[in-house]
C-alpha cells in the first residue's frame, strides 16, 4: 500500500472515459481498516518445515506459509490465507477473531490445521507473532508442521516515508519458534535515520530465552536497508562467543535474514520477521514488533 500524492486540479478535467482518480491511501489503525484490505506478511520464504514422522526431520522451505490477512467487516476479524509459494498450492483460508494476546487455532477451509500466536504487543497499526500450519490435511494431520514468524499491518506508505526526517529508535518484543527448543522470547530495538534513507538500519534482538532450555540463544544484531513499500530487508548476525552451558544455539557470526516494514501515518511502529539456521536442522524463525521511543 502506498500513500498517493494529491492530484492537481487539471486531473478533475479528465474526460468521462478516463479512469477515476484513486483515493489517496493513508495509514489508519487496524481497527479502522476497510473490509477487503489485504495485510501482506513480510518474509514469505522465511519459515521452517518439521516432519515428525518415521521418515525423520526435514528443514526444506517447500511447505505452506502464511501469505496475508484479509480484513473483514466485523471488528478484529481476519481471514488468514495459507499457500505454498514454491509449488503454488493453496492450503486454504480461515476466518477468526484475532486475540489481544495468546493463541487462536482452527482448520482452514481445505482441511489443514493451523495455530496463530500473537506477539505480546499493544500496538495500533501492527500485527506480529508466530503461526504453524499442518503439512497434511485432516484427518491425517499427525506431527508434520510448517511455521514461521509473521509481521504485517497498516503500512506507512512510500510517500509518507519521504516526508520523514531525523533519527528514530524503536523498541518492542520478539517471539520465535526453535525447531529444537520450543518458543523463544526476548526484546528488540532498532535504530533508523530517516534523513539518510541510504544508511543502514541497525538494532539488536536480545535477552532471548527458550521454553525448552536445552540451548542458550545469544544476542543478534540487525543490519538492514530501506526498500520500496515503506519496508526494509537485510541480515541478522549471532553474537554468541561464550561456550555456554547449555550450548549456544548459533555460533558467533552465524547469519540469517530479516524482512520488515513501517506502520502508521508517520512510521510510529515497525514489525519484521527473521530466520536463522545453523545448517544442521536448527532453525529459529520469529518476529518482532515495536513502537517509537519518545
Amino acid at each position: 500500500m502506498k500513500l498517493l500524492s494529491a492530484f492537481g486540479a487539471s486531473l478533475l478535467l479528465l474526460s468521462a472515459c478516463s479512469s477515476p482518480a484513486p483515493t489517496p491511501y493513508v495509514s489508519v489503525p487496524l481497527a479502522d481498516l476497510d473490509p477487503g484490505t489485504a495485510l501482506i506478511v513480510h518474509g514469505k520464504g522465511m519459515g521452517w518445515t518439521q516432519n515428525n514422522s518415521a521418515s525423520g526431520f526435514a528443514t526444506n522451505d517447500d511447505g505452506p506459509k502464511l501469505q496475508r490477512f484479509d480484513v473483514t467487516a466485523n471488528p478484529n476479524e481476519y481471514v488468514a490465507v495459507f499457500r505454498n509459494f514454491e509449488t503454488g498450492v493453496s492450503y486454504g483460508s480461515a476466518t477468526f477473531i484475532m486475540p489481544a494476546s495468546g493463541t487462536v487455532s482452527g482448520v482452514t477451509d481445505l482441511g489443514y490445521a493451523f495455530e496463530i500466536l500473537r506477539n505480546d504487543e499493544d500496538l495500533i497499526y501492527t500485527l506480529s507473532g508466530l503461526y504453524t500450519v499442518a503439512l497434511v490435511a485432516a484427518p491425517n494431520i499427525g506431527g508434520q508442521l510448517a511455521g514461521a514468524g509473521f509481521a504485517t499491518g497498516s503500512s506507512t506508505g512510500d510517500t509518507a516515508m519521504q516526508q520523514l526526517s531525523g533519527a528514530a529508535l524503536y523498541a518492542g518484543n520478539f517471539i520465535g519458534s526453535s525447531t529444537f527448543d520450543g518458543t523463544v522470547t526476548g526484546k528488540a530495538s532498532m535504530n533508523v535515520d530517516f534523513s539518510a534513507p541510504s544508511s543502514q538500519i541497525t538494532g539488536t534482538i536480545s535477552g532471548l530465552e527458550s521454553t525448552g532450555g536445552a540451548y542458550a540463544f545469544a544476542d543478534m544484531t540487525i543490519g538492514a536497508t530501506f526498500i520500496p513499500g515503506a519496508a526494509y530487508e537485510g541480515n541478522i548476525t549471532s553474537m554468541g562467543t561464550d561456550p555456554s552451558v547449555p550450548p549456544l544455539a548459533f555460533s558467533f557470526g552465524e547469519t540469517g535474514k530479516i524482512a520488515g516494514g513501517f506502520y502508521g501515518p508517520s512510521a510510529e511502529e515497525t514489525g519484521a520477521t527473521i530466520r536463522i539456521t545453523d545448517g544442521n536442522g536448527h532453525i529459529l524463525s520469529g518476529a518482532f514488533s515495536g513502537e517509537l521511543v519518545p
